[in-house]
């Protein structure tokens, strides 16, 4: 899981990803060399959902626990609390594209766009297809090792 302005969840079947080590650039900095020089090992799922491009807030017995405008700090020690939870129901509020996201162990993440046009959630699909969605009630279904493009956006709304 990542954090920050933006959340990151795997999904699914989970697999190990390990990173051998590489030689960084000679213009990288320090931190970045000492980074890459080191191997990685993380668990990833088949899907990958990343909420980035809006306001979050995540809700614990009823109650808002946090939002994306908290102190780093406590976004990181906040956020353990969805590691190992599973994503049980995804609903969709069309007024204002409210996304509301519930998990098997009661707690609920509801995404509020910056936007229109933002993109405020991607789903990425162990077919290498990406699922965007932005807040003019479009959503755009495409393969994800390529960009967007206006043709791909298709509305939601009949």
């Amino acid at each position: 899981m990542g954090y920050g302005s933006s959340l990151v969840f795997n999904f699914g079947k989970p697999h190990l990803e390990i990173r051998e080590p590489v030689v960084a650039g000679p213009k990288a900095s320090k931190r970045v060399r000492e980074f890459l020089a080191r191997r990685s090992a993380r668990v990833k799922g088949d899907w990958v959902l990343w909420i980035y491009g809006c306001d979050w807030e995540i809700f614990r017995n009823g109650k808002r626990f946090l939002k994306s405008s908290s102190p780093d700090e406590r976004i990181e020690r906040a956020v353990r609390f969805l590691d190992g939870e599973k994503l049980v129901r995804f609903t969709l509020v069309p007024r204002g594209l409210h996304c509301i996201f519930e998990f098997d162990l009661g707690t609920i993440l509801k995404t509020t766009p910056f936007s229109r046009t933002h993109e405020q959630c991607l789903l990425y699909e162990p077919t290498g297809k990406v699922l965007s969605l932005r807040a003019d009630k479009r959503y755009s279904h495409h393969p994800s090792n390529r960009a967007d493009n206006q043709k791909d956006w298709k509305s939601f709304q009949r």
